[in-house]
C-alpha cells in the first residue's frame, strides 16, 4: 500500500483496457444515472427527481445509483455500465486524453465552483500549498482531488510525485487524518467536513485548502455521458437536465426537506448532519452569484477551457482536450427554465 506512485497509474489508467460500452437504450427503456458517491443530503436533487417523478414528468425514467469515485463513474459510463454519470468534469477530460478512442458529452454543468481539497489537521504543520512536498496523503484511487493534485502541485511549485500516497477505501480516508495516520487527506470539502463532524470531532479541528483558493478557478461536476448515447437518447438527457433543476430548487429551497428525503435511500443517514452538509454544500458549489445571476448550468467557456489547459498541463495526455470536445449546451432546456429559483 505505501510507495511513491504517479497518478497515471490509478483508476484512469483502466482505460485502456476497457471493455466495448453497450449499444444506444432503446427507446423507452429505463436510463440508469450513476453518481459520483455515496448517496447523501447533497445527492437529493436526483434522488428526490426519481422518487418523486420528477424525471418522468421531464419526459425520461431514470433510476439514480450511488458511486464509488468520480475516476470509477467515468469508467462505468465509459463500459456501458450505467448510461450516464455525474463526475468531475476534469476526471473525464482527462481520462477523454488519455483514451481517445473514448467521445463523451457532458450536457449540464452542476457546480459552478469546484470542492476539491486536501485536509490536514489544524494544528499541522502545513501551512501552505508547497509544505505537501514530501508528505503522506490518504486517498481512496479514483478521488478526484487526488486525481487533480497534480494540477494543485504545480500551481504551488512542487513536485507532485514527492508524495506518498496511501491507497485507503472511502470510509477509512477521515479517520486516518483524525488518527494521524496520515499528514492529510484529499477529498470534497463538504464529504470530508461532514464525515469528521459524523465523528463527532469538531469541525474547526480540520483545515482545508480548496484548490480553487489557490490560483484554480476550476468547475466542479457534470453530467455527462458517451457521445453514442447522446446521439440516440437527446430528450433523455434534456429531461435530466430538467429533473436535476428540479431536484436542485427544491433543495436549496428547503435543505431539512431534502436532508429528510435523503433517507428514502440511505436509512441510517443523519438528517441533521445531512441538512448541514447540504447548506455548506450550497455555500461551497452550487450557489455562487454566477447562478443566482445567470441560472443553472451556464458555463462560461472560455474559463472552462482554460482551467482544462491547466489540468492538462499535469498529465502527459496523448490528446488535447479543449472545453468544445467535451461540454455542449444543445441539450439543455430554454434558458428561462434554468433559472436560479422557478416561478
Amino acid at each position: 500500500m505505501l510507495g511513491r506512485r504517479t497518478l497515471g497509474t490509478g483508476a484512469l489508467a483502466l482505460g485502456a483496457t476497457l471493455a466495448a460500452p453497450r449499444g444506444p437504450q432503446a427507446q423507452g427503456r429505463r436510463s440508469s444515472l450513476i453518481m459520483d458517491w455515496a448517496l447523501q443530503g447533497v445527492t437529493a436533487p436526483w434522488t428526490m427527481a426519481e422518487d418523486r417523478g420528477w424525471f418522468r414528468a421531464a419526459g425520461a425514467d431514470i433510476a439514480v445509483s450511488r458511486g464509488f469515485g468520480s475516476g470509477d463513474t467515468v469508467i462505468k459510463v465509459a463500459t456501458g455500465a450505467f448510461d450516464m454519470g455525474y463526475a468531475d468534469v476534469y476526471t473525464l477530460m482527462r481520462f477523454m486524453g488519455e483514451n481517445p478512442d473514448r467521445k463523451f458529452v457532458a450536457f449540464f454543468m452542476v457546480h459552478d465552483k469546484s470542492a476539491l481539497s486536501v485536509a490536514v489537521m489544524a494544528d499541522s504543520p502545513i501551512r501552505r500549498p508547497a509544505d505537501f512536498a514530501g508528505k503522506t496523503l490518504a486517498a481512496p484511487t479514483g478521488d478526484a482531488s487526488r486525481t487533480l493534485f497534480p494540477v494543485f502541485a504545480a500551481k504551488a511549485g512542487f513536485d507532485p510525485n514527492s508524495i506518498n500516497w496511501l491507497n485507503v477505501s472511502a470510509d477509512l480516508r477521515e479517520a486516518m487524518l483524525l488518527r494521524r495516520q496520515a499528514d492529510g487527506i484529499s477529498g470534497h470539502v463538504t464529504t470530508v467536513a461532514m464525515n469528521v463532524v459524523g465523528a463527532n470531532v469538531p469541525l474547526e479541528s480540520v483545515r482545508f485548502f480548496p484548490f480553487s483558493d489557490f490560483g484554480l478557478p476550476l468547475y466542479g461536476h457534470v453530467l455527462f455521458c458517451t457521445e453514442a448515447f447522446a446521439q440516440a437518447n437527446p430528450a433523455v438527457l434534456t429531461a435530466c437536465v430538467r429533473g436535476s433543476v428540479r431536484g436542485l430548487r427544491a433543495m436549496v429551497a428547503d435543505p431539512a426537506a431534502a436532508a429528510a428525503a435523503s433517507r428514502q435511500r440511505e436509512a441510517l443517514l443523519d438528517p441533521v448532519i445531512e441538512e448541514r452538509r447540504i447548506k455548506l454544500a450550497m455555500d461551497v458549489i452550487f450557489v455562487t452569484p454566477r447562478v443566482q445571476a445567470e441560472g443553472w448550468g451556464i458555463v462560461d467557456m472560455q474559463r472552462l477551457d482554460d482551467t482544462m489547459r491547466d489540468v492538462a498541463g499535469a498529465f502527459a495526455l496523448p490528446r488535447q482536450v479543449r472545453a468544445a470536445d467535451l461540454y455542449t449546451d444543445r441539450f439543455l432546456p430554454p434558458r428561462g427554465e434554468l433559472a436560479f429559483a422557478g416561478s
